[in-house]
């Protein structure tokens, strides 16, 4: 019953997900084949006069368990997009325009806590309607300042946005070509998921993947410009308010 025992044991393993070890057979000579006995194909029993024959299926074994690989793959999405060429390239940009742009607001909130200070100091030699004027059209300008810059940093987003979802594009098919390997039926997310077997996360093999065939990507309309061009109109600088 050695060979019956050991082929119980495979099956076990294979069912478990693991690559079946066969105990080696310290009976024989080291360096031996060892030969796994194969029981006598016994006669099934036949079904009784009247009785319907059971159904059995005949089932080719999964490509998956026979790679060693489970059925199913998991991700985390953002690791994916943070950790490949594309996703770094993006956030490089990303920070670059943050940047100017802070500097930009900064410099514009100084322009405008200077003009401020100055309105306030001629407000002595102003009659009340001429400094009520242009404490007005000071405070128009700033709002109008503020939503351009606002404006500026909707765009940033929405250009991070529009590439994120070019590559999440570009990168199913490579994904697909994964799962075939892997003989693979799902991807799931692997935030979503309470515990899972550590060979079914695939991300840095995706990650891997990405950078040899994608690559940083196409790159987008620079935003650089246009973050500049805006640069000279707007800033988040606090609205001042006239002396009353």
């Amino acid at each position: 019953m050695r060979g019956a025992g050991a082929i119980l044991a495979c099956a076990l393993a294979v069912a478990a997900g693991a690559s079946p070890v066969l105990a080696q057979d310290t009976s024989r000579p080291s360096g031996s084949r060892i030969e796994v006995e194969r029981p006598p194909t016994e006669p099934q029993p036949q079904p009784a006069p009247g009785t319907a024959a059971p159904l059995v299926i005949q089932t080719p074994a999964d490509s998956a368990t026979a790679q060693g690989f489970p059925p199913i793959m998991t991700i985390d999405p953002d690791a994916v997009f943070a950790g490949s060429t594309w996703g770094q390239r993006v956030q490089g940009d990303l920070e670059a325009q943050k940047r100017q742009i802070a500097a930009e607001n900064e410099r514009l909130a100084n322009q405008f806590t200077a003009e401020e200070q100055q309105l306030t100091t001629l407000r002595a030699t102003l009659t009340p309607e001429e400094f009520r004027q242009r404490a007005d059209e000071f405070d128009t300008r700033v709002s109008e300042v503020r939503r351009e810059r606002d404006a500026v940093t909707r765009d940033l987003q929405t250009h991070v946005d529009d590439e994120r979802a070019a590559f999440f594009r570009a990168m199913l098919p490579v994904l697909s070509a994964l799962m075939q390997e892997r003989g693979a039926a799902v991807v799931l997310d692997q935030r979503a998921i309470f515990v899972s077997a550590q060979s079914a996360d695939v991300t840095q093999m995706l990650i891997q993947r990405l950078d040899q065939e994608i690559g940083t990507g196409p790159v987008q309309p620079a935003q650089a410009g246009q973050a500049e061009q805006g640069a000279d109109q707007t800033s988040p600088a606090p609205t001042p308010t006239p002396a009353p």
